[in-house]
């Protein structure tokens, strides 16, 4: 299951009410989790996904309890820029400043809904959430969803008027740039929307039969991507450019064909198990037939599939495969983050 599909089960447990959904909105610094991410807080106590690694939990609990008297949705901000904030008290030591929406929920909200869909569907999706505003402006928790490029707007701010519309506008913009962002619309007092961008899951195929294919079919599950196995002669299916291949079968006929399909596809992530000279004896008879691997096929595959962690057994060969299509998809290059650059967490 994805991460949304977690949450919407957990708040469709409690459709009679008394949940309440807290939402990640905006970071300035560095911190465990994105915007965008989720926890719900159930009437007893207990909670369901993280927005953070576990330091701010227990405050959550305490004004998702005053949400959840109220039934009134609000943001708070955690400044955690100063270890001795007195407001918080927290100490966490982390240097960030995050925006919290927190909502009551009877059952799975709308825009929740539509976004599982849409990921059930191998559809991107837009959800923009109004966060702040001044007296007068949207109410705090109202939303717009844009479901695909063509589609008409959803939700309480997809009316009509200025405003609207450009929040339309930037929802068509963040479909097609394919990235998160905050937008703040006036000078001061202004209004805040988080536009959410919703990726199609990862779509994992992997080719084969072996004792290889399931412990990396069981990772691929566990972080929510779908998981499709082709045993022999059986179809690909579609493959699309958010889709990671894996031929494994370790028959060479199977895999020449194999590979020639899955080069001729749009798929992100191409990898094939077994030694570097196998795959260059499978490129080279691929030519010789008229299909000669070209840049993007160059930089798409992956041969020997999988990042130098040093494995040995199939559950640690899977690990470092899995690890090699999350970087390939994220567009980076698998090394260590002590040597990173810049903020962990890009904008989606």
């Amino acid at each position: 299951m994805t991460e949304l599909e977690i949450i919407a089960a957990a708040l469709g447990r409690h459709a009679g009410g008394g949940a309440v959904l807290a939402t990640l909105m905006q970071v300035d610094g560095s911190a465990y989790r994105g915007p965008g991410a989720r926890l719900v807080v159930l009437p007893d106590g207990r909670t369901v996904g993280a927005i953070s690694g576990g330091c701010l939990e227990k405050d959550v609990a305490a004004h998702a309890e005053q949400v959840r008297a109220s039934r009134h949705a609000k943001t708070v901000r955690y400044d955690l820029t100063r270890d001795d904030d007195a407001a918080w008290g927290l100490n966490m030591g982390c240097h960030a400043v995050l925006d919290v929406l927190f909502e009551p929920a009877a059952g799975v909200p709308p825009h929740l809904a539509a976004a599982v869909d849409a990921e059930q569907r191998r559809d991107p999706a837009v959800i923009a959430t109004c966060f702040r505003s001044p007296k007068g402006g949207p109410a705090v928790g109202a939303r717009l969803v844009l479901l695909d490029e063509v589609a008409t707007a959803s939700g309480e701010l997809a009316g009509d008027g200025a405003l609207a519309g450009t929040l339309r506008t930037d929802a068509h913009r963040v479909m097609r740039e394919e990235r998160s962002d905050v937008v703040s619309y006036g000078t001061s007092d202004a209004t805040m929307v988080f536009f959410e961008f919703v990726p199609r899951p990862i779509a994992l195929v992997l080719c084969g039969e072996g004792a290889d294919v399931e412990p990396l079919a069981a990772l691929g599950d566990q972080l929510g991507w779908q998981v499709r196995r082709v045993a022999r002669d059986q179809p690909l299916g579609r493959l699309d450019d958010r889709t990671a291949a894996v031929i494994m079968t370790h028959n060479y006929g199977r895999d020449l064909e194999l590979l020639g399909a899955v080069l001729s596809s749009r798929v992100r992530y191409a990898g094939v198990l077994g030694p570097r000279r196998r795959t260059e004896r499978l490129l080279a008879d691929l030519a010789a037939g008229g299909q000669a691997a070209s840049p993007l096929d160059a930089r798409r595959l992956h041969a020997p599939a999988g990042l130098d962690l040093g494995g040995e057994t199939p559950a640690e060969i899977a690990l470092s495969i899995a690890a090699e299509v999350r970087a390939a998809f994220a567009g980076r290059a698998g090394g260590n983050l002590r040597e990173r650059k810049g903020p962990i967490h890009d904008r989606r």
